[in-house]
């Protein structure tokens, strides 16, 4: 008869310790299971929160921009009415210095006329003293 064939049985180390890690033998999972699956768990939470933070970020990030906008807005508009302000000033200066100049101007005509009236009223008033007096003489 030939050989009975033997079942190969699992090699173990020094005083029977199996080589290999085997799996438990109650419900609960082993030591090192347990700890990829709480690491993950973990990284999971520490994900949604750093998620969750991202999301605020960006939305307080769309409230900066739009008070930066609105602030560009109103500075803009502050600069117009500054350049409008300052312009209507220029232009009543330069109205005023024109009226000034145009009175100035109707000022000194009048005072020449005035001064060339009198003057011509001297005038006749001298030609005419001296005219009678000529005459004056020419009768004696």
């Amino acid at each position: 008869m030939g050989r009975w064939k033997k079942t190969p049985h699992k090699r173990t180390g020094p005083n029977g310790v199996p080589q290999h890690q085997l799996a438990p033998r109650n419900d609960q999972p082993s030591s090192s299971r347990s700890q990829p699956q709480q690491e993950m768990e973990r990284l999971s939470a520490e994900l949604t929160d750093v998620t969750r933070e991202r999301m605020l970020n960006v939305m307080e990030i769309g409230e900066l921009k739009a008070q930066l906008t609105n602030r560009k807005q109103a500075i803009e508009n502050c600069e117009a009415m500054l350049t409008r302000m300052a312009e209507e000033r220029n232009a009543a200066i330069a109205w005023e210095e024109e009226a000034k100049s145009t009175h100035m101007h109707k000022l000194t005509r009048m005072k020449a006329k005035l001064t060339k009236s009198k003057y011509t009223e001297n005038l006749y008033k001298n030609m005419a003293a001296t005219v009678t007096a000529q005459r004056d003489v020419a009768w004696q």
